[in-house]
């Protein structure tokens, strides 16, 4: 053997002794080891709804990594661009399909789960939800991604590429609109794994460590994702001076692996819009009655009247309003003042309801013509949500059958006990807020009415909907699908207010 080999192996000894080998395959334990005592792989999931847009705001999209890397071992690098100047509304029949789909379920089953002994406010972010559950089952074995892909309604991995490419692109990232304000949604993926519970598989799946990378943007970090790690993950890695939750884990025994997804949406109503919201809401006399369990208090709200569209439920009414250049709101308002928001909330993640229809009288032709539009006129209530829902290993796997037993994360890494590992929770921290400035959560689209002609414009219908008493919202992107016209409405964020609870 050369001198050189015999110093470059002795130095290799060395190193070993000194900082442990990532992808060590450590010797398993017997089968009756893994049958009688799993461990947890668990998901993590983050949706952040920012406040306060009039702050500055600027991109830390690498500041901070350097930090951390003092912490941890970081393993993969993101790769995509978050902030464009050409806003993407494109998205293929495949991806809307299955987002759409989940964000029906997931919804429905955190309502379940969450929000059913004691209904109380709370919003659930979608676009972040649907990546998590993507990177996870990603990294996961054959019959645990499969698992997902069922639930996500894809048929294979290359779908579930394409509809992670373009979830990031269309509702991930950052717009500069005309007047240099970035507006929409902005993504950032991580998965962090515990060295004291797993060892990275040595013979790298390049395909998946390149689908990490340059699909679904991901950061790969070789340490425990505890509550430090991960608010100083936002702190050094999300947009600068924004409002972002508190993330609480358990510190005592941290996850074998996490998958955190981090997803901002903001849009902000434009300036001279604002500055009238700003007033009534600094005279502190624009208050409307608003009422929950037969009590009545007052409470912040905004007036909008425009051109639109009414919904009709069985039992409720809704329509849109209006907020910047990027998103909307739609309420869902039942028609008992003492319904709760669960009464009608199957029927809007389902669309039963139909358009209202009316009539208006043409000056030109002087007669009655059929319509749907309406003269609506919204007064909607500020609020503000801290939410924390979190569905653990016996809610999901009603949905998840395989992945909540074993297989979660085995594609990339191995129990060092040799345990199968298991999706055991996913949780949800957010901050959502509705207030003069706008609304602040995953993603809003604008509609716009547009005066092409000089004759008198028709006298709709009037309609108002006075939004006093608990009720259903969704935040909605409009969407080009399949490059077919009209656009679709995509929901970004789906929730309950049954008190406003608004805090400037």
């Amino acid at each position: 053997m050369s001198l050189e080999k015999r110093v470059k192996e002795r130095i290799d000894h060395n190193l070993d002794q000194m900082v442990k080998n990532p992808y060590e395959k450590k010797k398993p334990f017997p089968m009756w080891a893994k049958i009688a005592i799993p461990i947890s792989s668990t998901v993590l999931t983050v949706g952040l709804v920012l406040g306060l847009i009039a702050l500055p705001m600027t991109i830390n999209r690498h500041n901070g990594f350097k930090d951390i890397a003092n912490q941890t071992h970081r393993l993969t690098t993101p790769k995509l661009e978050k902030v464009t100047k050409t806003q993407n509304r494109n998205m293929s029949s495949i991806t809307y399909d299955s987002y759409c789909a989940f964000a029906k379920k997931f919804t429905s089953l955190m309502m379940e789960v969450n929000n059913k002994e004691n209904e109380r406010s709370l919003g659930i972010s979608i676009p972040d939800a649907y990546l998590c559950l993507a990177i996870t089952g990603a990294i996961s074995t054959d019959a645990a991604r499969n698992d997902v892909l069922s639930y996500l309604e894809l048929n294979n991995m290359d779908e579930l590429r394409t509809s992670v490419k373009e979830i990031i692109t269309t509702l991930g990232t950052l717009y500069e609109n005309g007047d240099g304000k970035l507006v929409g949604g902005y993504n950032l993926n991580s998965v962090w794994f515990n060295p004291n519970k797993v060892s990275l598989i040595k013979e790298k799946d390049e395909q998946l460590y390149k689908d990490l990378e340059e699909v679904f943007d991901a950061s790969l970090y070789l340490d425990a994702l505890t509550s430090a790690q991960a608010n100083n993950y936002l702190k050094k890695n999300g947009l600068k001076d924004m409002p972002v939750p508190k993330i609480k884990l358990n510190d005592d025994d941290p996850s074998a692996i996490n998958a955190m997804s981090t997803y901002y949406c903001l849009d902000s109503f434009d300036e001279m819009t604002k500055q009238i919201y700003l007033e009534q809401f600094k005279s502190g006399k624009h208050k409307m009655d608003y009422v929950v369990n037969n009590n009545t208090s007052k409470v912040d709200y905004i007036t909008q009247s425009n051109e639109g569209y009414v919904y009709e439920g069985d039992n409720f009414y809704g329509s849109t309003l209006s907020i910047g250049g990027a998103l909307n709101m739609t309420y869902y308002l039942p028609n008992e003042q003492n319904a709760m928001p669960s009464a009608i909330l199957s029927d809007v993640l389902n669309q039963n309801y139909h358009l209202k229809n009316s009539s208006y009288y043409d000056e030109d032709e002087n007669k009655t013509k059929e319509t749907n539009y309406h003269r609506v006129t919204i007064n909607a209530p500020y609020f503000s949500l801290d939410n924390d829902p979190e569905l653990k290993c016996e809610n999901l796997s009603k949905v998840l059958p395989i992945i909540t037993k074993y297989g979660a994360g085995e594609r990339i890494a191995t129990s060092n006990d040799g345990y199968p590992m298991y999706l055991d929770y996913i949780k949800q921290f957010s901050v959502m807020r509705f207030n003069y400035d706008g609304f602040y959560s995953c993603s809003v689209t604008i509609s716009g009415i547009d005066a092409t002609s000089a004759r008198r414009d028709p006298e709709y219908e009037e309609f108002n909907l006075i939004l006093n008493h608990p009720y259903v919202f969704e935040v909605q992107k409009r969407v080009i699908v399949d490059d077919n016209y009209p656009t679709k409405n995509i929901p970004l964020v789906i929730g309950e207010i049954v008190e406003p609870n608004y805090q400037d």
